[in-house]
């Protein structure tokens, strides 16, 4: 029996020390990205402009040569193939990448010349895969807005469409989501997601796919908020839904990371074939 323990024992330590390892090396890694501490430190107004920006991603292009502006307030639709680069546009503007060439500017300023933490705290990025704590749903909705009151984040749920279905759990705002919010639906999650938004009340807003995992009626509850909201702000939004795309005040079309058009829905669909071809797929 002492021997059973301790070869027990001495794998339990092993595996302890190879997770540590890897746990450790995340830890220590190190960023190439400049926080720029002393860099432009301002509230947005929401002017995005690309010059000329291309970006690699281990030597394969990805973006190639990318020019357009978003005045502040647009709401801007980015179409295009799996692949095309639509997300790696967004990642630019919030630097989770740095372009290679050319310029990304907000409000004229490049964002290289920003303070990281300025610039990352005005813009909020909702994805389809919604990263949840396993806290109390109210908790989860302040995330990134830790002294918001329990007035400001019903208010931010009601906006989301989110309150109707947290009130209907018997601890409502208290219930505790399971691990990467596990025990909640994935259109519930999208709307935790929205509400964060909501609450932060970003200047640059970007939706990847946000809406994908929800049913049409809560999808439509949930635009005419989104169509609230975007009017206040610079939105960006990467989407299969046909009804965001159409409301967009500008489309991109994007083909194999090249900027092959843009213009409002009515003007694409007669003169782009690229256009046309995407939005046949997605009808």
């Amino acid at each position: 029996y002492p021997t059973f323990i301790s070869i027990f024992s001495f794998n339990l330590v092993q595996l302890g020390i190879a997770s540590a390892e890897r746990i450790l090396e995340l830890i220590t890694t190190e960023t190439e990205l400049d926080e720029n501490k002393a860099g432009v430190a301002k509230p947005i107004q929401g002017e995005v402009i690309f010059e000329n920006v291309s970006f690699s991603y281990n030597s394969k292009p990805v973006l190639k040569n990318i020019s357009f502006t978003a005045r502040p307030g647009e709401t801007i639709a980015i179409v295009g193939q799996t692949g095309s680069g639509k997300t790696t546009l967004t990642q630019l503007i919030n630097r989770i990448f740095d372009a290679e060439n050319g310029r990304v500017l907000v409000d004229g300023v490049d964002v290289r010349d920003w303070n990281l933490e300025s610039l990352r705290s005005q813009i909020s990025t909702i994805e389809q895969d919604v990263f949840l704590f396993s806290r109390t749903i109210a908790e989860n909705i302040a995330f990134g807005c830790a002294d918001a009151d329990q007035q400001a984040i019903e208010l931010a749920a009601q906006e989301a469409q989110a309150h109707e279905f947290i009130t209907s759990f018997s601890d409502g705002y208290k219930t505790e989501v399971g691990e990467r919010g596990v025990t909640l639906s994935g259109g519930q999650r999208q709307r935790i997601a929205i509400a964060r938004a909501f609450l932060t009340n970003p200047s640059i807003l970007m939706l990847d796919d946000s809406t994908s995992a929800i049913d049409s009626a809560t999808e439509d509850q949930i635009q005419r908020a989104m169509r609230r909201i975007s009017r206040e702000r610079t939105t960006f939004i990467i989407t299969h839904r046909l009804s965001q795309i159409r409301w967009a005040d500008r489309i991109l079309v994007l083909r194999r990371g090249e900027l092959v058009d843009q213009g409002a829905h009515e003007e694409l669909m007669a003169r782009s074939a690229d256009y046309r071809r995407i939005f046949a797929r997605y009808d």
